[in-house]
């Protein structure tokens, strides 16, 4: 009963959900979904109808079957003439005009008779299900009026000849087969009353009801209580008045009223019967007979069975419709169901129930009633009973199994095995055995135990007494071993023979240890190899007992650590520690000590020491060099050190060269610092002419605008030829780092996008060639990164210098981007000649030049790929030849503070200056060769006062006070170093610009951390120098106009 309440308060929430989940399944779902229309003759709340539309939502919309559907009440109670029907064909097909349907499901006749010719027209190819209660249909009057249809006016559904694919599935209510079960469980029944209302349908159940009771029960009287033509409260009157051999047969009762214009449909009243009535009330339809209200049940399809088949065949007209015809569905026998409390209640004689009855809450069982109770008891029982079973398998598997390990290992066991029964002689004394048992072991080493048991030994052996004997001397012990080897097989045997303990017997075992004996004489030659290798190489082995603070060591090794140059007599002598330690050098000692401690305390797992002993040997004493080797051999009981292992070697010859090498390595670093420091100064001599050269040649091209080309072209040839011999000296000092392996490397805080506008700038001041264009392509308006500034100026102009050698015509373009988060791109692209496929992996070789009559020496690209590959970065080119080459490097990116300029800063407030007057330089210069460049440069412009060395240099400084000082930085007397540093002391703002011929990068760092303000290197080129003078002079003076 419980659950059936449940089921009714569940069922339409699982509707509603089902409704829903199919709403958004359809919705998820590409494939369009089938439609279904469902044409209800009756009203929402009938319970027939209800019944079957309740399955067809819940198979199709809460399992998510991608299936619409459409349902439609008709409510027939409502339509009752010719005007009443044709409004309602309006109003049907204004609302499914549009709707394209692949089944159409129509639940009573009515809807068939009315809609008919609807259907036909509008959707004749359809497949149609028609669940019908009779299997005939009349005049569309009969529907409109609710009439009973004449044997002679009845039309068989499977009659009909239109174009519609039809189904016809009945849902009869079975009146014949319930009053038949009404008379068989109250036989005294003497009236009945049919209670219906006025739908079409139970029109034909009263002619059915009359019609049954007339020729099978003609005693019986009947009555028809109609719905409309009476009351609910006559109804309930005529219930009370009722005497007790009478029945009801319960149809519907669904009636209609018109109430202020209104028309209301009253509900059904079938579970309120019971309270009204004293007599059995039986119904046609199977709605609320779970329910235990007073109405006892009828004959039905059982509901499970009558909607499986329903929801079979509309899978089926779904998946595979028939096109054309009628087709019948079978429905099972029917049931007698009954309400079984309501049975007791009525106080029928159940055992009068037909054999196939079936029953809803039926009172439990006693196994039902006490479940809870039998249960619990009944898995208690068999818990108790399986333990039981599994602790008797337990013990049995147990005894099983030892004895099958017993067997087995007997079996299996490598060790002869053999149980002997001794003979007495009359005085108790063994004089001969019988072989009672061997195992397989025995068989596979000696002999088939078929020849052997039950044999006495003196039949089987020659050596009688010999065995004999040993057993007798046996008896005063428990067990006797010995070893024996047996020549004949050539193996090794351990012999144990004990008393078994059934008396006069014993077990004998032999083991096999031929393979232990073989490893044993190997274990002693190879110990002796060992001991004669150890002699051989002087390593000393030892054992330090931290407890008994001694050391076992032997003594035959050449080093004397007790200081008693008496024999020993044994091989091994145990010593003090403190011997041991008394003959360590003194400036060694602690150093040692040191480390065996760090070793004993668990510092360090193992110690490698190497110190001075001394050695008396000879006629002097002297120290000898030794190499000690330990870690910890055993702890005690609290986890720390107890023993030591450890080896000491003789290591003063290779102490000795080792010496011999740190000489020599200091040697030949004292060679290469000699030879950097003559490249250095061979730069600083040949650059210093070479400043004239070039500076006053390109002094004539520029003074010289009118010259005939001739001697142009003489003037460029020296200038190109000036550069190419000022790279070759750069290479090759680059080249001389490289090999000694210390190219140095001075990095700071830089921004790139200014380092490459001003390489930009000087690229364009020497590029000849009007053709081709030279263009820094900026991504990022500022990148600060720390990096060595002069290398990476280097590397780029060097590719630029390359793309411009070998670009005739159009375009340089270099740049940089990030590449990712932690590296910079760089890149020179040019539109030259491009490298042949085949030539692209030599380009980074030294001395490779892919065109020998182009100037260079091969040196470039090799130097560049050793810079970029020591500051972390790759190299690397993208060429087609006849299009252009890309020449790229990364570099490691970790974003950087603004560059820190260590120059000498400018002032805070500048010196005002006018503009008329000319600016004082002070030319510190000790070559009058470079002077007289500087003067051909700046006589123009400015007033010159010449100082030939440093001394000199401060004490004009003093006197004249200049605006600027160009400082050489090699000159006599005082460098010019030390004179920026007595300038500075004068006159910490005057701003002090380095000339330097000295080509190394540590040198340019140098002369930026000295306090100067600016540098440039030699050869001068004027037009550079005049603007680095010019803005030097600008971020120190106001200039007046």
């Amino acid at each position: 009963m419980v659950t059936s309440i449940i089921k009714k308060i569940l069922l339409p929430v699982i509707f509603l959900l089902a409704i829903s989940l199919s709403f958004c399944s359809a919705q998820s779902q590409n494939i369009p979904p089938s439609n279904i229309l469902i044409i209800n003759s009756y009203t929402s709340i009938t319970q027939w109808s209800d019944n079957l539309i309740a399955p067809i939502y819940l198979k199709y919309t809460a399992h998510n079957n991608n299936v619409n559907i459409y349902t439609e009440h008709m409510n027939m109670l409502t339509i009752n003439n010719d005007e009443a029907l044709k409004q309602y064909k309006l109003r049907f097909a204004r609302k499914y005009a549009k709707l394209k349907p692949q089944l159409i499901i129509l639940l009573g006749t009515s809807a068939w008779v009315l809609l008919k010719e609807d259907i036909e027209k509008k959707w004749k190819d359809i497949p149609t299900i028609i669940c019908c209660e009779k299997r005939y249909i009349g005049s569309k009057e009969a529907y409109l009026k609710k009439s009973f249809i004449p044997q002679n006016e009845r039309i068989p559904l499977n009659s009909y000849q239109g174009d519609i694919p039809l189904t016809i599935f009945q849902v009869p209510c079975y009146v014949k087969e319930t009053l038949e079960l009404m008379k068989t469980l109250y036989p005294k029944m003497h009236k009945l009353v049919f209670l219906s209302d006025g739908r079409f349908i139970n029109a034909q159940y009263r002619h059915e009801v009359d019609e049954v009771m007339r020729t099978q029960f003609p005693d019986v009287q009947v009555k028809h209580l109609v719905a409309g033509e009476i009351t609910n409260d006559d109804l309930i009157d005529s219930l009370k008045y009722l005497d007790s051999p009478s029945c009801i047969l319960f149809s519907s009762w669904y009636s209609q009223t018109n109430q202020q214009g209104n028309l209301i449909l009253s509900s059904d009243i079938s579970k309120v019967l019971s309270n009204y009535s004293k007599v059995p009330i039986f119904t046609l339809n199977n709605n609320n007979v779970a329910i235990t209200n007073g109405i006892l049940g009828g004959c039905y399809q059982r509901e499970d069975i009558l909607k499986g088949k329903l929801l079979e065949t509309i899978e089926q007209e779904l998946k595979n419709p028939h096109s054309q015809g009628i087709q019948t569905i079978e429905i099972p026998p029917v049931t007698p169901i009954l309400n079984y409390p309501d049975l007791e209640n009525w106080e029928l004689d159940i055992n009068l129930c037909p054999p196939n009855t079936y029953f809803y809450n039926t009172p439990p069982t006693f196994l039902e009633k006490n479940w809870f109770y039998i249960i619990p008891i009944a898995f208690l029982a068999i818990c108790l009973y399986i333990i039981w079973l599994k602790k008797l398998a337990k013990e049995r598997n147990a005894r099983l199994n030892a004895m099958e390990e017993y067997n087995s290992l007997f079996k299996n066991m490598p060790i002869i095995y053999i149980k002997e029964e001794l003979i007495y002689n009359k005085e108790g004394r063994v004089i001969d055995f019988i072989f009672k048992e061997v195992n397989p072991t025995f068989e596979k080493y000696i002999t088939a135990k078929s020849n052997i048991l039950g044999k006495k030994y003196s039949e089987t052996s020659g050596q009688h007494t010999r065995c004999i004997d040993l057993y007798n001397s046996l008896q005063n012990k428990k067990e006797l071993s010995f070893q024996y080897y047996w020549e004949a097989k050539h193996i090794y045997l351990t012999v144990i023979i004990t008393c078994s303990p059934k008396k006069g017997f014993l077990d004998v075992f032999c083991v096999d240890n031929t393979e232990l004996a073989q490893v044993q004489q190997i274990l002693r030659s190879t110990n002796h190899k060992l001991s004669t290798a150890l002699d051989v190489a002087n390593i000393t082995p030892w054992k330090w007992d931290l407890e008994k603070h001694t050391i076992l060591c032997d003594v035959n090794r050449p080093i004397e650590i007790s200081g008693n140059n008496s024999p020993a007599e044994e091989q091994q002598l145990s010593v003090p520690d403190s011997s041991y330690f008394s003959n360590i050098c003194k400036q060694d000692i602690d150093r040692v000590r040191n480390a065996y401690q760090s070793l004993i305390e668990g510092k360090v797992p193992r110690i490698k020491e190497e110190f001075r002993v001394i050695s008396n040997k000879g006629y002097s004493v002297h120290y000898e060099w030794v190499e000690v080797q330990a870690t910890i051999d055993e702890y005690n009981q609290a986890g720390k050190a107890k023993t030591l292992v450890g080896s000491s070697l003789i290591i003063t010859q290779r102490k000795a060269m080792e010496n011999d090498l740190i000489k020599a390595k200091e040697k030949a670093e004292e060679s290469n610092k000699l030879k950097s420091a003559f490249l250095a100064n061979m730069s600083h001599e040949i650059r210093t002419p070479l400043n004239a050269i070039v500076g006053f040649s390109g002094i004539l091209a520029s003074m010289n605008s009118d010259i005939d080309e001739e001697k142009q072209e003489y003037i460029q040839i020296i200038e190109n030829n000036n550069n190419l011999l000022l790279q070759l000296i750069n290479d090759i000092l680059d080249l001389s780092k490289i090999e000694a392996g210390v190219l140095e490397f001075s990095y700071n805080n830089i921004n790139v996008d200014e380092l490459f506008m001003d390489i930009e700038e000087s690229t364009k001041m020497r590029n000849q060639n009007k053709n081709v264009c030279i263009l820094y392509k900026r991504t990022l308006p500022s990148c600060y990164i720390s990096t060595d500034k002069n290398r990476l100026t280097q590397v780029i102009t060097n590719m630029i210098n390359n793309a411009m050698k070998f670009t005739q015509r159009g375009s340089i373009e270099f740049g940089y981007n990030l590449q990712n988060e932690d590296s910079l791109y760089f890149y020179v692209s040019d539109t030259g000649c491009g490298i042949p496929e085949s030539q692209v992996n030599r380009v980074f070789e030294r001395f490779v030049k892919l065109n020998n009559f182009a100037q260079g020496t091969g040196l470039g690209l090799p130097i560049c790929q050793t810079i970029i590959t020591s500051m972390g970065g790759k190299i690397g080119v993208k060429s087609k030849e006849g299009e252009g080459s890309t020449f790229w490097f990364t570099l490691p990116y970790h974003q950087a503070d603004q560059a820190g300029d260590n120059i000498a800063k400018a002032p805070e407030t500048p010196r005002l200056v006018d503009k008329k007057d000319k600016l004082v330089i002070l030319i510190a210069e000790d070559n009058e060769s470079n002077y007289k460049l500087f003067e051909t440069i700046l006589k123009k412009n400015y007033t010159l006062i010449h100082a030939w060395d440093g001394e000199e240099a401060v004490q004009l400084f003093k006197q004249h006070n200049p605006h600027l000082v160009l400082m050489d930085i090699n000159m006599p007397k005082m460098d010019g170093y030390e004179a920026t540093q007595k300038i500075r002391e004068i006159s910490p703002d005057v701003p002090v610009m380095a000339i330097t011929a000295f080509a190394y990068a540590e040198d340019e760092q140098h002369i930026l951390n000295s306090g100067f303000n600016a540098y440039t290197s030699k050869p001068i080129q004027a037009e550079q120098l005049q603007k680095q003078i010019g803005n030097l002079l600008k971020k120190h003076f106001l200039f007046l106009y």
